[in-house]
């Protein structure tokens, strides 16, 4: 990538890319703000604004998801577009690229956590920022989709009156929705005690597995961690050879951390029911 490359220049509002388009490229923003905004059932959430020398669009350089999300200028802003194959090639010319990919990733998750922070301290009504627990779930797990490849997964949260984890988000062509497990009953319960994350390449192998219609040779499940008590877990599976690796565990735990901050912010907002 070269000084000298100009990008587009988009006008206040303009969209960039729209929330399930195909996915191409990256863009790097040279100049200006852009809002990156998520369709939920209270309306168009607001999830991300960037500025000046930030990247986003990435994950579609490493999947063949569509776009989960929208990014759109806000007032005028200069858009470097980057595809797949410059990308690459414009690394093999700068190594040093990766690590401003890298870089910009963490500044976003550590923004997004010091937001939370923030508005958990104030006092002002912050019903409006967060949407319910099934919304902030199914974000989350879009999220973790983006990071980690799988064939299947789920948020399971432990309800305090039933006794058990039920499924409150979930991605793949087969999933019960009314599967639940209690404390210590399967991988997910035993995790949700142990509260100890476990990458498992053989599941038939593993007598605390407890089959269900679809069909699983791997998994990763990872505790969602509250203040005062496990909230749940994330789990991810795969039905082919293809297994998970250590790298897929560690960015599965790196969602978590933030993941269990939004549920229990969505959780406790005022007026929102409790599991």
């Amino acid at each position: 990538m070269h000084d000298s490359e100009l990008g587009r220049l988009y006008s206040d509002g303009e969209i960039i890319f729209k929330e399930g388009d195909v996915g191409d490229a990256l863009y790097m923003i040279q100049s200006g703000k852009i809002t990156i905004t998520k369709k939920a059932a209270s309306g168009e959430l607001v999830i991300a604004t960037l500025q000046s020398g930030e990247i986003f669009g990435e994950m579609a350089l490493f999947d063949r998801l569509p776009r989960s999300a929208t990014a759109r200028a806000s007032g005028n802003a200069r858009i470097l577009k980057m595809e797949k194959k410059r990308f690459f090639s414009a690394i093999g010319r700068d190594p040093t690229l990766v690590f401003k990919l890298l870089e910009s990733m963490s500044q976003r998750t550590r923004k997004l956590d010091e937001e939370l922070m923030r508005l958990k301290k104030s006092n002002v009504d912050i019903s409006h920022f967060f949407v319910d627990v099934d919304e902030t779930c199914a974000l989350i797990l879009e999220r973790a989709r983006d990071i980690v490849s799988a064939d299947s997964g789920s948020i399971m949260l432990f309800d305090e009156e039933a006794k058990s984890l039920a499924i409150r988000a979930a991605f793949g062509t087969e999933w019960d929705p009314k599967m639940r497990f209690g404390a210590g009953e399967g991988i997910a319960g035993d995790v949700l005690n142990t509260g100890r994350a476990e990458l498992i390449n053989n599941v038939s192998t593993d007598s605390r597995f407890k089959s269900g219609t679809a069909s699983i040779k791997s998994m990763l499940c990872v505790p969602l961690v509250g203040k005062s008590n496990n909230l749940g877990v994330i789990n991810m599976s795969k039905s082919s050879e293809n297994l998970f690796t250590l790298d897929d565990l560690d960015s599965l735990r790196s969602v978590a951390i933030y993941a269990s901050v939004a549920i229990e912010n969505a959780k406790n907002l005022p007026g929102r029911e409790m599991l």
